[in-house]
């Protein structure tokens, strides 16, 4: 699994996406889309908390029904409705909620797991089962033996460097799109 260093990453990596939207930054300051994205980039590990609340063990239910698509959809709309209710907000912005909390859950699978089952379960309620990418891409945490530790400091190390990469490709992909259509219209 990836560091809550690495999902902060990916959500300030997802504010750059709008931080120059004035759609965006007309009904929200650069700083609090900031701290939106890092937050919801953060939110499915929630489930660290709940485990500890329910079972008194940090880890009985992560990875599970927080990291799943469909829950990922529930939860950002009740945000968007939540904040619409404050501010007229567009839905463009509930697309950007989904694609923060989303990050969260393929950094996941693609984080290399000490921890059987490995990945997440990603499609619940429709099946149990855990997924992951066949290839990890990002070393993962290990709890064993306490947080600080060398293997950790290279994770997030690590994700520095690779999460960039990743955001990079997908602004390249994303330009080379709007090229083609700008091309083919």
């Amino acid at each position: 699994m990836a560091s809550p260093i690495g999902h902060g990453l990916a959500g300030c990596l997802g504010f750059f996406l709008v931080g120059k939207n004035t759609q965006f930054l007309k009904y929200y300051s650069s700083k609090r889309l900031i701290a939106t994205a890092i937050i919801i980039a953060n939110l499915p590990d929630i489930d660290f908390i709940l485990g500890y609340l329910f079972y008194q063990d940090f880890n009985a239910i992560h990875r599970q029904f927080t990291h799943s698509f469909l829950v990922g959809f529930i939860v950002c709309i009740v945000i968007f409705y939540c904040l619409r209710c404050y501010k007229k907000i567009s839905y463009s912005f509930l697309i950007w909620l989904w694609g923060l909390y989303f990050s969260h859950v393929l950094l996941d699978m693609l984080a290399y797991d000490r921890y059987l089952p490995a990945g997440v379960q990603c499609f619940l309620p429709f099946t149990s089962n855990y997924f992951a990418f066949p290839i990890s891409i990002l070393g993962g945490l290990s709890f064993t033996g306490g947080i600080i530790q060398l293997n950790n400091f290279l994770t997030v190390l690590q994700e520095i460097v690779v999460i960039p990469i990743l955001y990079l490709i997908i602004m390249f992909i994303i330009n080379n799109i709007k090229k083609y259509e700008k091309t083919n219209n």
